[in-house]
Formats: structure tokens, C-alpha cells, sequence
């Protein structure tokens, strides 16, 4: 006899023991789903926040790096100039600076480029801070025991400035008028040794480039009679680019606070343009005791040039009774969080190549 085959099935009881086991097996693989969906959301949003603020500091740190001047920096922006990136031989100013946690710029890190109008680089970034690291340099001029150097007047970066150039040749020259302000309690000071931003003129380099030191008169705020300093640089000792050029010069010694005095870039021989310097014009803030001067006459004749323009220049000497150190700006500390995610934060360091000194 053949054994009968029984249909197999699920009896009520059986479902009604299983059915609630199942919901609650099934609510609890959609509760892992939804959070693992959820961390995941959480991580791609930190993931684009912390992309995003790696950028913005990669950027920032990549022109700081290669900064050659300091122009102003707080807490949360900096403004700098760099050398030249659009081929006309002049140097680029930039500035970054971030909007707040509020208004019309909040939470956006604004960029400004030369004379064009600052607009938003990043956006979504809710904090953002800079800390300037600095280096002290003490130095000495020969003979000189009273102290160590200061900065007796300097004009170098300023604010909305626009950068030219001057090439000196037997027909034009440049000059600037200063009188350095006397701080503290020292009445008297002496003058060791200037800094110019200079370069090459042309491919002959057979040109000399004469830098006297000459009186200033009070009133028309042009170079007098006599030629105090002079030293002559030959052509080929300059670079093809615009660089810093120290030149030390035989001591001025014993000024009175007051006295003005000229710095003079002349033709000193050779063919064609024995140099190009740079000057600033239309900056903000500038010195109102010092001003360019012009020749077209080789030196002859001078002609002001007002106290919003002025040569890109360092005068470096002593004070009685006071002495100071030159400051250098060695890197910036850059922090930046983003708006996206409180844990998405980014921190850098800058390293300034170029050092830039500060006033």
C-alpha cells in the first residue's frame, strides 16, 4: 500500500505566534536602516564641510606663502602683496577677510584682488580666525653703540594702492621726501642704510644706478643741495625680477627730529635704462610727511609727486635714547570651521618664504 502524501501548512496558531515576532524583526531592520542612512547623511555633509574649508585654507595658505609684503592683518582678515601673476611686471595685492555670523556677508570668506571689488571665494563657513607668527632680527650699524636699528620711515603696502614703475635713464629720475617721526623721547637721529624694491632694465645690464641721500626743503618738499650719501650699483648685480636691495650708505649722523631728507634714484652711466623701480600711488593711510618726487630733466629740476604716491623703500638707522629691533613675518595660523557641521573643523600653518618685515 502506498503511504498517503499530507499538504503541509501553517496552522493559525502558528501565525498568530509568528506574525508580532516578524513586525517587530522587520521595525527594527527599518530603525537600522534609518540610522545608518542617517550617519551616513551626517558623514557625507561633514565630509563636503571639511572639503570645502580644506580648499579655502589650501588657497589661503598658497598665497601667503609667497607673500612679499604685509600690508594689514587682524583676527580675521589679511591683506598682502604678492609678485606679479598677470605678466605686466608689477606686483599683485590680495586680501582675505570673512564676513561674520552675520549680515549681508555672513559666513563667507571674501577675496580681493587689487582694485576689483571684494566678492564672496567660500561660503558656509561659520568661524574663521588668523594668528601671525613673528621673528625678531637684532642688528647693528658699524660704529654705532647706541642700539640696535630701528625703521626710521618706510612706505611699502598700503591699502586700495596701485603699484608703478619707473625706469631710470639719463632723462628720468625718482626721489622721495621723508622726515622720519622721532618716537619716544629721542631727539636726534642718524640715517645707515636704505632698502629699495628694484630690478634689471633691460637685457644689456651695462647700466649703473646712483642712489643718493640729499636734503629736503621744508616748504616745496624737493631734494637740495648737498649730496650727504652716494652709492653707485651696477646693472648686472640686479635681478631680472623686482627685488628687495639693501644698501647700506656712509652714516647721516646726528639729524634733528624734523630734518627732511631725500632719497634720489639717478642714471649713473651706461645705455638705455640702467634700472626700474617701483612706487605706490593712491594708497590709504600714507605718511603725510613724506612724497614722491620726479625728474625729467636727469636730476636737475624736481617736481612733487603729493603725499599719495610715494617709492616702496625702507630707511633703517638710530634714535638717541631709543632703540628698537627689525620684525619679520614668518607665518600665519589659519582656523576655519564650516556652517555645515559643528565637528568640521580645519587648522593650518603658512610659511612665509619671503618673510616679510613689518613697520
Amino acid at each position: 500500500m502506498k503511504a498517503r502524501r499530507y499538504r503541509h501548512g501553517i496552522s493559525m496558531l502558528e501565525m498568530l505566534i509568528v506574525l508580532p515576532t516578524a513586525t517587530v524583526l522587520i521595525g527594527a531592520m527599518a530603525s537600522c536602516v534609518t540610522i545608518m542612512m542617517r550617519a551616513k547623511s551626517q558623514d557625507d555633509t561633514m565630509f563636503r564641510g571639511v572639503n570645502d574649508l580644506s580648499n579655502a585654507v589650501n588657497q589661503i595658505a598658497s598665497d601667503l606663502e609667497s607673500a612679499t609684503s604685509h600690508v594689514s592683518s587682524s583676527a580675521t582678515h589679511i591683506e598682502f602683496v604678492v609678485p606679479d601673476r598677470n605678466g605686466d611686471s608689477l606686483p599683485e595685492q590680495m586680501r582675505y577677510e570673512w564676513g561674520g555670523a552675520s549680515g549681508v556677508n555672513a559666513n563667507q570668506i571674501l577675496f580681493k584682488y587689487n582694485q576689483e571689488p571684494r566678492a564672496a571665494l567660500f561660503e558656509g563657513v561659520n568661524s574663521f580666525s588668523l594668528a601671525n607668527r613673528t621673528m625678531s632680527v637684532p642688528a647693528t650699524v658699524p660704529n654705532h653703540e647706541r642700539g640696535g636699528v630701528a625703521i626710521l620711515q618706510s612706505m611699502d603696502a598700503y591699502p586700495d594702492e596701485l603699484f608703478r614703475e619707473q625706469a631710470i635713464n639719463a632723462t628720468n629720475a625718482i626721489g622721495q621726501y621723508f622726515v622720519p617721526p622721532v618716537p619716544g623721547s629721542g631727539t636726534k637721529w642718524d640715517l645707515g642704510e636704505l632698502r629699495i624694491l628694484v630690478r634689471a632694465a633691460d637685457a644689456t645690464v651695462d647700466g649703473i644706478l646712483k642712489v643718493c641721500v640729499m636734503r629736503g626743503d621744508t616748504v616745496t618738499r624737493l631734494p637740495i643741495a648737498p649730496v650727504l650719501a652716494e652709492v653707485r650699483i651696477p646693472e648686472w648685480r640686479l635681478g631680472t625680477g623686482y627685488q628687495w636691495v639693501d644698501i647700506p650708505i656712509a652714516p647721516i649722523c646726528q639729524q634733528t627730529q624734523g630734518t627732511p631728507l631725500c632719497i634720489v634714484l639717478a642714471y649713473g652711466g651706461g645705455t638705455g635704462d640702467a634700472a626700474r623701480v617701483q612706487y605706490i600711488e593712491n594708497g590709504t593711510g600714507m605718511p603725510a610727511s613724506a612724497n614722491l618726487v620726479t625728474s625729467t630733466d636727469g636730476g636737475t629740476t624736481w617736481t612733487t609727486g603729493g603725499s599719495t604716491r610715494g617709492l616702496r623703500f625702507y630707511a633703517y638707522g638710530l634714535y638717541d635714547g631709543y632703540a628698537s629691533q627689525r620684525r619679520f613675518l614668518s607665518s600665519v595660523d589659519i582656523k576655519l570651521g564650516s556652517l555645515l557641521s559643528t565637528n568640521a573643523k580645519i587648522e593650518s600653518t603658512a610659511r612665509l618664504l619671503a618673510t616679510p618685515e613689518l613697520p
